[in-house]
């Protein structure tokens, strides 16, 4: 089996797959309503979105109504954060409508409610890294995996760490999953390269490198 990879977010890869322009589309969302009709997802893998400030900033957790607050754009100051060693404006940094990480962490960890308008929108996870790294004043959201990169401080929510091991415990809000997706039921070369992620050893010690694995 051979591979050519496209990206630009999980509803690039929505759309992909349902106008038949790839075999596989990989989405790190829930399926939604809106989503075009006849697409079959594929759970592969859990992730956790965690909540990152820069390095200088030791802000060690953010209750439900907080984060909320900060991130709808209610609070605007790092003053009116307890706990946050920073000072200033808070520079929300978000990703793009398309990302499905954006999804999840508004249905997860948000209420439903939508990041403010005021935030910097990244197209990837290694740009809003990079963002928070440079701003003192910088918060954003991730996927474990990169929040693990570089020099970021990783913020718990609710009182509980967000951490490969909290996802697998459970006990982390913010697990969402990853997905392949295709148009109908997988078949041919799409169909066996997505049995060998559900089956293989080999591809759940991948998947267990980064992410946690469904079963």
């Amino acid at each position: 089996i051979k591979f050519k990879i496209a990206q630009g977010g999980a509803q690039i890869g929505i759309n992909d797959v349902a106008a038949s322009r790839v075999s596989i589309g990989d989405v790190s969302r829930d399926p939604l309503p809106t989503d075009p009709k006849g697409l079959v997802f594929y759970p592969i893998a859990r992730y956790a979105i965690c909540v990152v400030t820069n390095k200088s900033n030791t802000l060690a957790n953010l209750t439900p109504s907080q984060l909320v607050s900060v991130f709808t754009g209610k609070t605007r100051s790092w003053a009116q954060v307890p706990g946050a060693t920073a000072s200033g404006t808070i520079d929300l940094i978000s990703r793009t409508s398309v990302a499905g990480v954006l999804t999840s962490f508004q249905t997860l960890l948000l209420a439903g409610k939508k990041v403010s308008p005021l935030a910097s929108e990244l197209s990837s996870e290694g740009l809003l890294r990079q963002a928070v790294e440079n701003d003192p004043n910088g918060i954003g959201f991730l996927s474990n995996y990169q929040a693990g990169l570089g020099a970021l401080n990783s913020v718990g929510y609710n009182g509980v760490p967000c951490s490969q091991a909290t996802v697998t415990s459970g006990q982390y809000a913010g697990i969402a999953r990853f997905y392949e997706v295709t148009k109908g039921k997988a078949a041919g070369a799409a169909a066996a390269f997505i049995g060998w992620i559900e089956a293989s050893a080999a591809a759940r010690k991948i998947i267990a490198s980064q992410w946690i694995p469904i079963k």
